[in-house]
């Protein structure tokens, strides 16, 4: 199954932009892998632009963030990164991985309990996480 998803959005201080294509397969256990040719920057296919590892870091981060959001016994999938799209001015801390989270779940049409959400300063908000000694 394949997804993709395109943040924009535009406040009256910022713009924001990131898109990222996942590819998602059966697995016996949850797994993320980037492939090689996955960055995208003005039309062609490059690897060697400055922060194309937070940007990888994030897509990874953001499909993890994703798979945990599912059932337990529905997490068997491996997820394969395989776009991701920056903007040098407009992608900003934690673009990437909003995209990712939100393309695994277009793909799986998945809809979450508490899926992050763009703040109004633009900026993505990750719902916190339930720890045990929380009490939730």
């Amino acid at each position: 199954m394949d997804g993709s998803y395109r943040l924009r959005r535009q406040t009256n201080r910022w713009a924001r932009f990131a898109e990222v294509g996942v590819r998602l397969v059966p697995a016996a256990s949850a797994d993320v892998v980037v492939r090689a040719e996955m960055f995208g920057h003005g039309g062609s296919t490059v690897a060697d632009h400055a922060g194309d590892a937070g940007a990888e870091t994030e897509a990874r981060e953001g499909a993890w963030y994703a798979l945990r959001e599912l059932p337990a016994d529905v997490r068997g999938w491996r997820v394969e990164i395989t776009k991701i799209v920056v903007a040098p001015a407009d992608t900003g801390p934690g673009d990437v991985k909003f995209a990712a989270a939100q393309a695994v779940w277009q793909a799986l049409r998945h809809v979450p309990s508490r899926p992050p959400f763009t703040g109004e300063d633009g900026n993505p908000v990750f719902p916190a996480e339930e720890t045990p000694d929380q009490g939730l």
